[in-house]
């Protein structure tokens, strides 16, 4: 529901981003939904996702997840042993990051931003299980278990498996505690300590049911959780996760980020000893913290039209809640019932350290779609509480919001046990003038994952989703796609010139433009190689028309000092020869290619060395026409040393056999002599087999028969890094909500027995083949290792270390080149694997040798030396 246009969104974005916060991406699983898309559905329609069980005593009900003990532990290099160690709140906290991160559109290990994460969970007995169980998980430590579930390391495991190197605060507020952790967020932010920040918390209780009757009388008795009614009778436990993305809203804009709402302000206190007790809510404190929020938003509470309450339909909780909310909005105005509250608690039960941001994230939704969902259960009011004379009404059906005059704008309030009461303000986010639809111009769509099922998978989502929103932008989408996810190993990518061209390719009715690597693509670098023209005199034509139509490519052309077209002598065509190639390599590198190499032989070698800087252009043009028109060694030496050759910037390869020149070669004009008196080689050696080759010739020119997304993608799908922003065309694009990474879960339980009392794995064949390399699209099978020593038993030592890394690491089976790290080894896991390898192997290892031979093969090879040397290490 669309709201009217009102006249505070219309002023200038400068002076409304100051000191604000964006919301510019979150990502959630709760009781019913398992995302956010699922979330807000169940929102609007009114769904209780609560799970209840009748039994003798009452109603026992909970807020359940589904599946909350799977993860998918090869994403993040963790290895099964590992992940049953490591706390399931910890588990979903950090798929949550990744998918808030993607919603976002932000990809970490692509982007200098500073990104901090803060973030709390709840207790549960995981840790204790453990300790029940050691049993059966052999080995596993006092301290093992400390770091895999203590609150200490919720964060700093978010920012150690994602590469984030801003602040990780851990917060423990009990029910406050994500709503506290925004705050701190929002802080960091304001005060220059990351750039882009991850808040939120978990709550996973284990072992997973639902829970029966309390004993302290403060759940609903039964299992209906109804917040301010009069027959409110406690509250409902849930569980969930959920994180905000957030970032400085003016470097938002600026950046083109999608914003789905706006911070304005935000305050955190405590009630001290101003309650009934440690466990009792406080009127003072809760009204304090809601009116230093709105002073610190720059608004007065007329302005607000929306509260996401506490709401936890306690019998002296919501009396206090609402008499807190009343006393704060009567210190700014005496209006009756114009702001909405509600408790998205009555849908999904008390998620406890998860609460705050659950009602945050049911917030920003309803900003971003312009509708107040209903609160659940509420019939009749609680007779403890005065609406009649508040400024308050509980939004019971779904209803557009669209304050005459006034933004979108609410508070949420989160407090906790203890007396820690947090409130935040958020307004709608600024609306933009969007650029008319353009031109329906080609993009190429990436796609990557780590699995090809998840590739397919993912394939199929963004199908979906395009399908769903026909009116998107591609060039928005395509821009997400490029720059906002990470880049896998697995992966395919389509060129397309409009969303339902795109939706029918992803869904495979073109299936040969829908282009996937054979194998794994590993990033590697570009390399440039400049070729002998099939057809000068065609060429010469293309290099004529480029000139006279394309003023980037004459400006080029011209910085070479190459003579008329017209002109056919052998110099002068040399000459525009020379600068035809490297107008087209520069317009290469305008458009995203960042070469790590060049390479030519004969006259185009002088290409490639200005292209790395070891001529000017103009030098290597009068070098070029001077050898095509036959001078001799002497003059072609003089004219080198008069050109002041320089070490070159980038890898130049001109030998025949594909090395390097070194920088006294490049500087040294016996060399040139002899690469220029040498034929040129219909394609010069690339020195590696397994790196993305681009032959600069006629077939890339605009015109040509490659355009430029189609080999932008094809040299992605061979690892290499495209610059993005330099390929984008057009008006600027911006972030768009697009389907997250699907994980491929499976389940990491203490309580898996069939799983506990499986064998250990069998040893890896010794000589299995492990991997591809990919060239040019092209998939060729990597070497197989060496063999190994046999030893006692006549097993190989590559046999016996690769059945140790399966074991100790609780894998099925171990490739011969896989890397323990990579595997999800520490130096905690080395360190057992040691002390076992010296029983297995009869030879003494310290930590530090899986540091330094981390393969099967390579510590193999390690150990063989060592017994034959008859020493240790």
């Amino acid at each position: 529901m669309a709201s009217p246009a009102r006249t505070s969104a219309e002023a200038p974005e400068q002076d409304r981003s100051a000191g604000h916060i964006a919301v510019i991406g979150l990502a959630c699983r709760f009781p019913g939904a398992g995302n956010a898309e699922a979330f807000w559905r169940n929102l609007v329609t009114g769904t209780d996702s609560i799970t209840r069980v009748k039994g003798p005593e009452g109603v026992a009900a909970r807020g359940l997840i589904e599946d909350p003990e799977s993860f998918d532990a090869g994403y993040f290099g963790v290895s099964p042993r590992e992940a049953r160690i490591v706390n399931p709140q910890q588990r979903l906290f950090l798929e949550c990051a990744v998918a808030a991160l993607e919603d976002a559109g932000h990809d970490p290990a692509r982007a200098d931003a500073v990104v901090g994460v803060y973030g709390g969970g709840s207790e549960n007995d995981h840790a204790r299980l453990l300790r029940a169980r050691r049993a059966d998980l052999p080995s596993v430590s006092d301290w093992e278990i400390r770091v895999a579930n203590g609150a200490d390391f919720l964060c700093s495991r978010v920012a150690h498996k994602l590469g984030l190197t801003g602040p990780t605060v851990a917060v423990q507020a009990a029910c406050a505690t994500s709503l506290v952790a925004v705050h701190l967020a929002v802080r960091g932010l304001l005060d220059g300590e990351c750039d882009l920040a991850l808040a939120g918390g978990v709550t996973v209780r284990l072992p997973v049911r639902v829970e029966g009757t309390d004993e302290v009388g403060i759940q609903a008795p039964d299992g209906v959780l109804r917040a301010f009614d009069a027959r409110a009778g406690g509250l409902v436990g849930g569980d969930g996760v959920g994180i905000v993305v957030l970032k400085r809203l003016a470097d938002a804009l600026a950046d083109g980020d999608r914003v789905d709402a706006v911070v304005r302000g935000s305050a955190v206190n405590n009630d001290g000893a101003g309650r009934m007790g440690f466990t009792a809510p406080g009127v003072d404190g809760q009204a304090t913290v809601i009116e230093k929020a709105q002073r610190a938003a720059g608004v007065g509470p007329d302005t607000c039209t929306y509260v996401e309450t506490h709401g936890t339909a306690t019998p002296l909780g919501d009396p206090v809640e609402v008499a807190a909310l009343t006393q704060a909005f009567r210190r700014g105005t005496d209006r009756r019932g114009f702001c909405g509250i509600g408790s998205v608690k009555t849908n999904i039960g008390h998620t406890d350290a998860a609460a705050g941001v659950a009602g945050l994230i049911k917030t920003v939704l309803a900003l971003k779609h312009g509708v107040l969902p209903p609160s659940l259960h509420f019939t009749e009011p609680n007779p403890a509480i005065d609406f009649t004379g508040s400024p308050f009404r509980v939004v019971t059906r779904a209803e557009e919001w669209a304050p005459p005059g006034l933004p979108r704008r609410a508070g949420v309030s989160s407090f906790s046990v203890g007396g820690t009461n947090a409130h935040i303000v958020l307004e709608e986010a600024p609306r933009l003038p969007r650029p008319g639809p353009g031109p329906e111009t080609p993009r190429v769509l990436p796609l990557s994952a780590r699995t090809p099922e998840a590739l397919d998978a993912l394939t199929a989502r963004l199908a979906d989703r395009l399908r769903d929103d026909p009116g998107a932008s591609l060039a928005d989408v395509a821009w997400t796609l490029q720059t906002g996810r990470s880049e896998h190993g697995r992966r395919r990518y389509a060129v397309v010139t409009s969303v339902p061209d795109a939706v029918r390719v992803l869904s495979g009715e073109a299936p040969d433009r829908l282009v996937t690597a054979a194998g794994e693509s590993r990033p590697r670098p570009v390399l440039l190689r400049f070729v002998p023209p099939a057809d000068p005199v065609a060429e010469r034509a293309v290099w004529t028309r480029l000139s006279a139509a394309d003023p980037e490519f004459r400006r080029a052309v011209e910085e070479c000092g190459a003579p008329s077209p017209v002109a056919d002598d052998a110099r002068s065509c040399a000459a525009l020869a020379f600068a035809g190639r490297y107008a087209l390599a520069r317009d290469w590198l305008r458009r995203g290619v960042g070469p790590a190499g060049v390479v030519g032989t004969g006259t185009h070698a002088l290409v490639a060395a200005a292209v790395a800087g070891v001529f000017r252009p103009a030098d290597a043009a009068a070098l070029a026409a001077e050898a095509a028109g036959g001078a001799a060694d002497e003059r072609l030496a003089e004219l080198v040393r008069h050109a002041g050759p320089r070490p070159p910037v980038l890898a130049l390869r001109t030998a025949y056999d594909g090395k390097a020149a070194s920088a006294a070669e490049a500087m040294d004009p016996a060399y040139w002599v002899g690469v220029l008196r040498r034929p040129a080689a219909a394609a010069p050696p690339a020195g590696d087999g397994g790196r993305p080759v681009l032959d600069v010739d006629t077939a890339l020119t605009p015109d040509g028969p490659r355009s430029v997304p189609e080999v932008l993608g094809a040299l992605w799908l061979a690892g290499a890094r495209i610059d993005w922003a330099a390929a984008h065309e057009g008006p600027a694009p911006r972030k768009v909500a697009l389907p997250t990474y699907p994980f491929a879960r499976q389940l990491h339980s203490l309580t898996a027995t069939e799983r506990d009392a499986a064998p250990a794995p069998a040893p890896a064949a010794p000589d299995a083949a492990h991997g591809t390399a990919v060239r040019s699209g092209a998939a060729t099978p990597a070497a197989p290792p060496p063999a190994a020593a046999p030893r006692a038993g006549g097993h190989s030592t590559l046999t016996l270390v690769t059945g140790l890394f399966a074991e100790i690491l609780d894998l099925p089976d171990v490739e011969p080149d896989d890397s323990f790290f990579d595997l999800g080894g520490d130096s905690l896991i080395a360190t057992r694997f040691v002390a076992r390898a010296e029983e297995v192997l009869s030879v003494r290892l310290v930590p530090r040798s899986l540091f330094e031979a981390p393969t099967p093969e390579e510590l193999a090879a390690l150990v063989d030396g060592l017994a034959a040397a008859g020493r240790e290490r």
